[in-house]
């Protein structure tokens, strides 16, 4: 088993604790505060948030994935299947589908594992009514038992038909469950701003700001070194600030290099440079059929600009030197093409600089 886990909720062992973070977290939700949670890809926010209200004994955890939700019946769908989720029980699963009874709730049994699961008619799902009723049934079982609920990707409510007369609808719900801590998270930065920070929206100031960053630097290190020795190989502090820096920090990005690095490797083996470098082209064979074509939409001003960004990380691309050795010689030129990069998600403006949203194109510009 791969001693490295991205690209999923992680758990258990292949979780990197961030006590100080989950204190401060654990504290908002324990007041019954609602929450919203930012960060950039991924860096393990909804790891984070899970593990932490898990060790709440108080709260059951109502953990609810809205990637992609185009639909009012998607939503009521997706939080009928979590609640569901809580209580298997033939009791609690009778209660919860008297309580949509007009949403023609459909019981059905787990191919595979035998698990009851409840879902609901997509005739009967379709309107703003539907999702009143839906938060009604959330709001009973929270009245009967301690919840946290988790709205995971919740930015793609905005994709919704009707989403300003949805969000007026689902904050009209939430507020009434004064009681129950609700955890919006989100990471595309625009969108969940529109609809936390905007005077427009329904849920204006309606949640306490909270980000999740990159792990420290010293514990996350301890973390990888352990990781590394179960699966037999030694790892140097030098080489871990590498994999680190290669990585921007952020850990579903580090956890990837670090199981090419493992991939690429031994049992007994001491992970050093060429190693490193190893895993890196690894991640480079994986990422080839997006890297390359990125590229190649690019004008020409574009690719010289991003890749002095990739030689250059802390460049500031309006000096002087920096337009210099681009070939650059006009500053409207190197604002559109800025705007243009960041528009696509290539870049982001980040503390007066410019970083790559993902660090391995970085890496991978830097060898063209």
């Amino acid at each position: 088993m791969a001693p490295f886990k991205y690209g999923m909720i992680v758990e258990g062992e292949n979780y990197c604790p961030r006590a100080e973070l989950a204190r401060q977290f654990s504290k908002l939700i324990e007041s019954g505060l609602n929450v919203v949670v930012q960060g950039e890809r991924r860096m393990g926010k909804t790891s984070f948030v899970c593990e932490t209200v898990k060790t709440i004994r108080s709260l059951e955890l109502v953990y609810i994935d809205l990637y992609c939700v185009k639909t009012i019946e998607e939503f009521c769908r997706r939080v009928v299947a979590a609640v569901a989720a809580l209580n298997r029980s033939a009791g609690f699963i009778r209660r919860t589908a008297q309580l949509i009874a007009s949403l023609r709730p459909v019981l059905t049994l787990d191919r595979d594992t035998g698990i009851p699961q409840l879902t609901v008619d997509s005739r009967s799902a379709n309107s703003v009514t539907s999702l009143e009723e839906v938060m009604d049934m959330l709001s009973f079982h929270a009245s009967k038992r301690k919840l946290c609920i988790v709205f995971d990707e919740f930015q793609d409510v905005l994709e919704m038909a009707d989403s300003d007369v949805l969000l007026a609808r689902l904050r009209a719900k939430i507020q009434f469950q004064n009681k129950t801590p609700h955890v919006f998270l989100g990471s595309v930065r625009n969108k969940m701003h529109e609809i936390f920070d905007s005077p427009k929206s329904p849920f204006y100031k309606s949640a306490t700001s909270f980000t999740v960053g990159t792990i420290p630097a010293n514990d996350f290190k301890s973390f990888l070194a352990a990781r590394f020795k179960v699966a037999k190989r030694k790892v140097s502090d030098a080489a871990l600030d590498r994999i680190l820096s290669i990585a921007d920090g952020i850990s579903g990005d580090v956890q990837e290099l670090c199981e090419t690095i493992w991939l690429a490797t031994d049992k007994g083996d001491s992970i050093g440079d060429a190693e490193i470098n190893a895993g890196l082209k690894l991640v480079f064979a994986r990422e080839d059929k997006v890297f390359g074509p990125t590229l190649s939409r690019l004008t020409p001003i574009q690719a010289t600009l991003l890749k002095g960004l990739a030689r250059n990380g802390s460049a500031k691309p309006f000096s002087g030197d920096f337009m210099s050795e681009c070939g650059i010689r006009n500053v409207g030129t190197v604002t559109r093409a800025l705007s243009r990069l960041a528009a696509d998600e290539i870049i982001y403006e980040y503390g007066g600089s410019w970083r790559f949203v993902n660090p391995f194109f970085r890496e991978w510009l830097k060898l063209t």
